[in-house]
């Protein structure tokens, strides 16, 4: 069996990224992708923006503020991630984005530059909408040389004397279980958002590159940091989720205001200089602490107002959006229904949607895991932002993270000298691992379907944006029994393997009660509210009196390893090599 390279799992920007340079280096590459590549994933569904200091978009000919430096970037992002996030990985991203912005224009990629976005201090950045750079970033991987495997859902790395050596996994078209060797994996599977009901990204992002990583021996770095994006419409159900609202209002900048069931607008009890324009993390736990205390709306949200507003604000968005169309279609979605409430005076429900993963596999600045062939970037990686995420710098992560993994799993490729693998250790017993839930024929069987909807639950339950100590143990202690009696249960209601969605539902079900074990370790370790991270029995630091800048106590990262079902956590001090909390 011949042996790739490099591989890389995810067909996402940052995995594109990794694949096309590690191909430049004269690497084999081949990009296996959970589902169909352009369609499938976190990047199509962007709006598109990417952090860039304003003199790092003026050298490049664009219009930027040139007082906005790489290292005014930097600041504000340490800031608004309360200083958790790894600074020599901000410091990647901040010098490394330019070039990479500037090889996406080289190729004809058209960009335009965004207004300044909450938690920004000035108007940094550009716009490339997800599609687009979609498009453009598997146009160049292709012309590079690199290939694509789709519908292959990887399930677990290959082994052999401590080194990652492949993937397992299964290929969903056939129904086979699969193992494809290499000399460096490169994990780019995206976030974990998946296990949460109200969610606005993609369901591939289930948490599959996080067991991996957790299998080979890695560790998870701020599992419970997770960004909750405001203002998503919690129903009717076909729109669960649809960020539009946040579009079309405090993301633009618009003054719609938020109001709890009394009419009061409770931003004001926590930022009442920005309201409404707060940075995510303060908006997300207003919201849910009014719902937590009984003042929500009644479908579990609160309320989105345009009334007070002239109708022609409204009127004239599209005119002027680069994201909304002058039928009022967005992604897509046709959303003339809605907007013919808001202008006639209705408030609208919404609620904080799980939304990005701030925490992940553990990284250095060249994407290494500590793992001897496994590397990892994008979204599926933590440490970089901290406990919260400023609009436009998940774009410039992705591209950043993916361009210094993929020529480090080229590097070490080319330096591995050992004859290519063709087998790992155990891999029977890993195939029978996999193919468990296909064969299990007893009557006491569980549905996959049933435990994802027991796993999102939970997390949604104990994991949301206000969290509180009771609740987190009494989610562990659940957790705990479905890790023991309903995983080794799950069962495929169909035997036919060939795109068995109760198979494939299955194996994400594994990868999640890994990710929520990780997460509730982290979060009740975090006894004090920062960022994302928001503790209702914290209240001294679950408002704007959080001391971002100065925290009461000293900052540690959670770091999580060991096997699934019995990990641990350790803690380890932040480091402030180039800039301290005031």
């Amino acid at each position: 069996m011949s042996a790739w390279d490099v591989i890389v799992i995810g067909s996402g920007a940052a995995g594109l990224a990794a694949a096309y340079h590690a191909q430049t280096q004269g690497a084999s590459v081949l990009v296996l992708n959970k589902s169909l590549v352009g369609r499938s994933g976190a990047t199509i569904t962007s709006g598109g923006g990417v952090s860039l200091a304003g003199a790092s978009a003026r050298a490049l000919g664009l219009d930027g503020d040139p007082a906005d430096t790489e290292d005014v970037f930097l600041r504000d992002t340490l800031r608004a991630g309360g200083f958790l996030g790894r600074q020599d990985l901000v410091a990647a991203m901040v010098h490394g984005i330019g070039p990479e912005i500037g090889r996406l224009m080289a190729a004809g990629t058209k960009v335009s530059v965004t207004p300044r976005a909450p938690g920004h201090s000035s108007g940094r950045g550009v716009r490339i909408p997800g599609p687009t750079m979609q498009s453009a970033m598997t146009a160049a991987a292709l012309r590079a040389g690199v290939r694509f495997r789709e519908d292959f859902q990887s399930a677990a790395p290959l082994l052999r004397d401590g080194a990652v050596v492949g993937v397992a996994g299964l290929d969903r078209r056939s129904g086979a279980l699969d193992a494809v060797y290499d000399r460096s994996v490169v994990l780019a599977s995206g976030g974990c958002t998946s296990n949460w009901g109200l969610r606005t990204a993609p369901e591939e992002l289930s948490g599959d590159g996080h067991l991996i990583a957790l299998e080979a021996g890695a560790e998870l770095i701020d599992m419970e940091m997770l960004q909750f994006l405001p203002c998503c419409l919690v129903g009717p159900d076909i729109w669960r989720g649809l960020q539009l609202p946040w579009i079309l209002g405090p993301q633009s900048g618009i003054r719609a205001w938020l109001l709890n069931r009394y009419g009061e607008r409770f931003m004001a009890r926590w930022d009442p200089l920005n309201m409404e324009l707060a940075t995510r993390d303060v908006v997300a736990a207003a919201s849910a602490s009014e719902v937590l205390e009984g003042r929500g709306s009644p479908n579990g949200g609160v309320y989105l107002s345009w009334a007070h507003l002239p109708r022609d604000i409204v009127d004239h968005f599209p005119s002027w959006s680069k994201s909304v169309d002058a039928d009022w279609r967005w992604e897509g979605f046709d959303m003339r229904a809605l907007v013919e409430r808001i202008r006639a005076g209705h408030a609208i429900e919404v609620a904080p949607a799980a939304h990005f993963s701030l925490g992940g596999v553990r990284i250095d600045v060249h994407g290494a895991t500590g793992v001897p062939g496994l590397y990892a970037c994008g979204e599926v990686s933590g440490g970089l932002h901290g406990a919260n995420r400023l609009s436009g710098n998940a774009g410039a992560q992705v591209l950043v993270q993916g361009k210094a993994a993929g020529l480090a799993a080229a590097r070490a490729a080319a330096a591995d000298g050992r004859a290519a693998p063709d087998r790992a250790d155990g891999l029977d017993a890993l195939f029978a691992r996999l193919r468990a839930p296909l064969l299990h024929q007893g009557a006491d069987g569980i549905a996959s379907a049933e435990v994802k909807r027991r796993l999102t639950t939970l997390a949604g339950n104990a994991l949301g944006p206000v969290r509180n100590g009771a609740a987190l143990a009494a989610a562990q202690d659940e957790l705990r029994g479905i890790v023991a009696d309903a995983l080794p249960r799950l069962a495929c209601r169909q035997r036919d393997p060939a795109w068995n969605r109760d198979w494939s539902v299955a194996l994400e079900c594994h990868a999640g009660a890994a990710v929520l074990e990780a997460a509730l370790l982290g979060a009740q370790a975090r006894t004090q509210s920062l960022g994302a991270h928001r503790r209702h029995d914290a209240p001294s630091a679950g408002q704007a009196t959080l001391q971002v800048n100065a925290p009461a106590v000293p900052l540690q990262h959670g770091l999580v390893a060991g096997t699934p079902g019995a990990l641990r956590l350790r803690t380890r001090a932040v480091e402030f090599t180039l800039l301290a909390p005031a």
